[in-house]
């Protein structure tokens, strides 16, 4: 099959098309929670690290709230905060408000961290669990959570590092010359930016998972059923063969190590920071 006209992608060929973002994430509700063990993991220790961190917050954000696993949490570890539950993808709170419990006494906000409907000084505490690697701008979503932390409010938010998925990166590069796999951030331009938002006490800590599959298949087909399918725009426009998934597969196979495995590396970036 001949692959359709690529567009005219610019500078940000390897950043997640926002358009497609909601509606991918809004489509993996339903069975997000049985595949997100390494979000969770990631999660928990995020939610660890502020539960004694300064004075309880009177109001609280959590920021790409998926499926409201953490903003349940959220609650139960601060029952006297309000709770707002914000995600772009409108299917992930509909999820949300119909399966889980509590629900109804949180706000739930579809919304952009790029773009946070919300005023200026208005949230004392902002939650957020491996959203920021699905914004167009990083720099963006920063400047958006300084602008509606209170002074001496609280970001604490985690997102997948330049090293994430590096293996199927370096395997598709020997197939083809589309965009796989997003470009994710480096630790030194996250605290750049922190820094260049004013935000101080910053605590931002870097670490790598690995993960093993039975198959390259298989690890594809987990992405997928996380919503985390490729939505870059130099991302290809027709459907991938069966030849070129064996083609991926065997390049994946000659990398170091992989020989008799598949392992899958995923670079983890955890900030705790004041305003």
């Amino acid at each position: 099959m001949n692959s359709l006209p690529r567009p005219d992608i610019g500078p940000f060929a390897d950043t997640p098309e926002k358009r497609w973002v909601g509606v991918s994430f809004g489509a993996a509700a339903v069975g997000y929670d049985g595949v997100a063990a390494l979000q969770r993991e990631v999660g928990e220790s995020l939610l660890a690290g502020i539960r004694h961190l300064g004075p309880p917050p009177a109001r609280m954000l959590d920021l790409g709230a998926g499926t409201g696993h953490f903003s349940g949490l959220l609650v139960a570890a601060f029952p006297t905060a309000e709770c707002l539950a914000l995600d772009i993808a409108e299917g992930m709170l509909r999820f949300l408000r119909s399966h889980r419990p509590g629900a109804d006494g949180m706000g739930l906000v579809v919304g952009d961290a790029e773009a946070l409907p919300l005023a200026d000084e208005s949230v004392d505490l902002i939650f957020s669990n491996m959203a920021f690697q699905w914004c167009e701008r990083l720099d963006r979503a920063i400047s958006e959570c300084c602008r509606v932390l209170r002074p001496g409010g609280r970001l604490a938010f985690s997102t997948f590092g330049e090293a994430t998925l590096g293996e199927l990166r370096m395997a598709w590069r020997a197939v083809d010359g589309y965009t796989h796999v997003n470009a994710f951030a480096t630790r030194r331009s996250v605290e750049q930016e922190l820094r260049a938002q004013g935000f101080t006490k910053i605590r931002l800590d870097a670490r790598t998972l690995r993960r093993g599959y039975p198959s390259v298949l298989a690890l594809m087909k987990e992405l997928k059923a996380l919503g985390a399918r490729n939505l870059t725009r130099n991302r290809p426009r027709h459907l991938l063969s069966r030849h070129t998934l064996e083609r991926v597969s065997e390049a994946y196979g000659r990398l170091p190590g992989m020989a008799s495995a598949v392992t899958a590396s995923f670079e983890v970036l955890t900030a705790l920071v004041e305003k």
